[in-house]
């Protein structure tokens, strides 16, 4: 009798510990399903963020959408012409950074910062830097050639405009920042998967978030409809999408589609 109550308590035993298993993986299946996933709509949010801050900043500077961009090389049309380049795949924009700054005094070579804004202008700029120099009137890029104290010296604006004798726009309306050209695309990364890059000034990329599998884009003109490549200088919205894939779960890659539509909203302030 004792032999038989033994096997009973084995087989119920048995049937208990396989019930936890089975407990136990559909647990551990549900939390790599959510953990994955997780991290899906965490790139997703990151890559959206990230991409829409230069979308809307597109073209824009600290200075009237009126200025006139004066000055001649790729990055001045850039910014005057296309703020919004690109194609189905990848995407660029350029814009004055957000930081910008007001000025003491200037010349046609140098300008020199309102005392206040930064211990030194070495904290924000660097000699090569790319600047944009804009009053009420004018855009200018130029190239910081030397930064010391508060002062930076660049190479000169067009015609030896000078900023502080300007009869229309006074030394209070000018400001200067750094000038922004962001390259967003997806490319393969050194795990063998892929990821959303961002470039910087024509630099190398760096990886923004891993796992995008694609990145579309569509662009719609003021006043028209989304097409796969943008229209010179007059793009007023970006269609934003991105694909996305995480862990495999049952043997299953998860994959996933982000997507946001994204005004250009600094050239109509």
């Amino acid at each position: 009798m004792a032999l038989v109550e033994l096997m009973i308590a084995m087989v119920l035993g048995l049937i208990v510990v396989g019930a936890a298993f089975a407990v136990f993986l559909s647990n551990q299946r549900s939390y790599s399903a959510n953990e994955g996933l997780n991290r899906i709509q965490e790139g997703a949010r990151v890559g959206l963020e990230l991409m829409s801050r230069d979308i809307r900043a597109a073209g824009g500077s600290a200075c009237s959408s009126a200025s006139e961009v004066s000055g001649s090389g790729a990055d001045v049309a850039a910014f005057r012409d296309t703020p919004v380049a690109g194609s189905a795949s990848s995407l660029t924009v350029t814009s004055a950074e957000d930081s910008a700054y007001r000025l003491a005094s200037a010349n046609a070579t140098s300008i020199t910062l309102e005392a206040g804004q930064l211990d030194s202008a070495e904290d924000a700029f660097a000699v090569g830097d790319a600047l944009l120099l804009c009053n009420a009137r004018k855009t200018f890029l130029v190239s910081a050639t030397q930064v010391s104290g508060q002062t930076i010296t660049h190479g000169g604006l067009p015609a030896g405009y000078d900023l502080a004798s300007d009869p229309y726009a006074s030394l209070a309306t000018v400001a200067v920042a750094r000038f922004r050209s962001m390259n967003w695309y997806v490319a393969g990364n050194p795990r063998g998967g892929s990821s959303l890059y961002v470039s910087r000034q024509g630099a190398a990329g760096e990886e923004v978030v891993e796992g995008v599998q694609a990145l579309t884009l569509q662009y719609r003109p003021a006043g028209g409809v989304y097409a796969n490549t943008p229209a010179a200088g007059n793009i007023d919205a970006v269609h934003v999408q991105l694909t996305l894939s995480g862990p495999a779960v049952d043997g299953a890659a998860m994959t996933r589609t982000a997507s946001s539509v994204v005004n250009v909203r600094a050239r109509t302030l």
